[in-house]
C-alpha cells in the first residue's frame, strides 16, 4: 500500500515539475517579464535562445524552444516562443509581441 502511494507521489511531484520547470513559465508571466525589455535583458532572464534573427535592423526575432507553458490547456508545453523585437522612436530595440506555437 505506502508503495503505491510512493509511486503516485513520485508521479505527481513529476508533472508539477515539468510544468513548473521543463516547461517553464507561464505564457501570462513571460510576456509580462519580456514586453519592453531589451534582448539582453531577456537573455538574462531567460537563458540563450535557440535561436535569433538579427536580419533586419529595425527588428530582432528571438525564439525559445519549450520555455513556456499554456496554463489554460492543461499545462501544454509551448514547443516555440517567439519573441519579436522592434527599434521605438529612440532607437532602442524592445519587446512588442510574442507569440506561442505549435
Amino acid at each position: 500500500m505506502f508503495r503505491r502511494f510512493a509511486i503516485a507521489a513520485a508521479a505527481a511531484a513529476c508533472l508539477v515539475l515539468t510544468a513548473c520547470g521543463g516547461g517553464g513559465h507561464t505564457r501570462g508571466m513571460f510576456t509580462g517579464y519580456v514586453m519592453g525589455k531589451t534582448e539582453a535583458e531577456i537573455v538574462d532572464k531567460y537563458g540563450e535562445p535557440a535561436a535569433v534573427d538579427h536580419s533586419s535592423p529595425e527588428r530582432t526575432v528571438i525564439t525559445y524552444k519549450t520555455k513556456t507553458f499554456d496554463p489554460d490547456n492543461s499545462n501544454r508545453t509551448d514547443p516555440e516562443t517567439v519573441v519579436f523585437l522592434q527599434k521605438d522612436k529612440d532607437g532602442k530595440v524592445t519587446a512588442v509581441d510574442v507569440q506561442y506555437r505549435g
